[in-house]
């Protein structure tokens, strides 16, 4: 199939994807009182969050530029920084395409190899997924009344009935056969190597090998956990002081601004155009499930706090591709 092709297919199927759950979200919505809602909300909280975004947006770049670091490349903050800024905006147009936008934006930049960079991406994923694991954990035992509730009987009852056992030899067994492909893979990579396409994709792996291998090499690891944990407790302020936004939800404390930020996290993670519609559809349903706050004011913290993340997300994207552009121009 022509890429071109292909590329565009995909695009479109992630555009109906975000327009159908946009639809699912909003279809039993009273968007009079929403929009009642949206005008009376208390800015000051969302400014704050907005702020907090920011702050995040730099640990973000400052815990990258430490991975990098031991590659033998030193980038400025200033450079990382509109990277990771980016790719957030990339992912607006495109799922998933935010990590490579960042990766090709700091390659132009200051000419650091494009597979070394993604190595140091999957480093950094694995970490967020496991901050995410662990907060998932902790809000789980902290809310095990309410959100346990909503996890088994949203999440592990709807994939494996009320039998769990079943779920654990499943994925016991898909982790088997991916050791199985990944030892086959390695035991015949002599052979493998001879064909171009093969090699081409083993120096690509082979340059991510060389980005994982920057945590090892890294003196200040302390710093990087440092950075993930100022990172996820940004995510949390920014979740939780929304809250005070609409009068719905300004009786909810700290700990129920942590189940906020775990839901939001699900719906940021679905394959949408910057969670669009996932967010807003994961988070309305379980603040009603959770706490009990009907969806409609569910939806409207949905809508203000994302959509303020997103318009702000929007507004610093131009301003990094505008100082990219400009910064390539004076290069030439």
């Amino acid at each position: 199939m022509n890429k071109k092709l292909s590329t565009g297919l995909k695009f479109a199927a992630f555009l109906l994807l975000t327009a159908l759950l946009l639809w699912f979200s909003f279809r039993k919505a009273d968007m009079a009182q929403l929009w009642q809602g949206v005008k009376s909300a208390h800015y000051g909280w969302v400014i704050l969050t907005v702020i907090i975004g920011v702050f995040a947006y730099f640990i973000r770049a400052q815990r990258w530029r430490l991975l990098i670091n031991p590659l033998g490349y030193k980038p400025s903050l200033g450079a990382v920084y509109n990277a990771v800024v980016i790719g957030y905006f990339a992912n607006l147009l495109f799922p998933r395409l935010g990590e490579v936008a960042r990766c090709g934006t700091l390659n132009k930049s200051d000419k650091i190899p494009f597979d070394k960079l993604v190595g140091t991406v999957v480093v950094e994923r694995v970490f967020d997924l496991i901050c995410l694991i662990v907060v998932v954990l902790a809000t789980f035992f902290l809310r095990i009344e309410s959100f346990g509730k909503f996890l088994r009987e949203n999440l592990l009852q709807k994939i494996a009935g009320e039998n769990y056992f079943s779920l654990i030899v499943a994925v016991v067994a898909a982790l088997v056969a991916f050791a199985v492909v990944l030892f086959s893979l390695w035991y015949f990579r002599k052979k493998l190597i001879r064909h171009s396409p093969v090699k081409k994709a083993w120096s690509f792996v082979k340059g991510i090998g060389d980005g994982l291998k920057s945590f090892a090499a890294m003196r200040h690891r302390g710093q990087f956990l440092l950075h993930s944990v100022l990172l996820w407790g940004s995510y949390w302020l920014m979740a939780w002081l929304a809250l005070y936004a609409i009068p719905a939800t300004a009786q909810l404390g700290p700990v129920d601004g942590l189940v906020v930020m775990v839901l939001g996290s699900f719906g940021i993670i679905a394959p949408t155009n910057g969670g669009l519609g996932a967010y807003h559809a994961i988070t309305s349903i379980g603040m009603f499930a959770i706490f009990g706050i009907p969806e409609n004011d569910g939806l409207l913290y949905a809508t203000i706090s994302h959509e303020s993340q997103m318009l702000f997300m929007i507004i610093l994207g131009l301003v990094a591709y505008v100082q990219l552009f400009f910064a390539k121009k004076k290069l030439q």
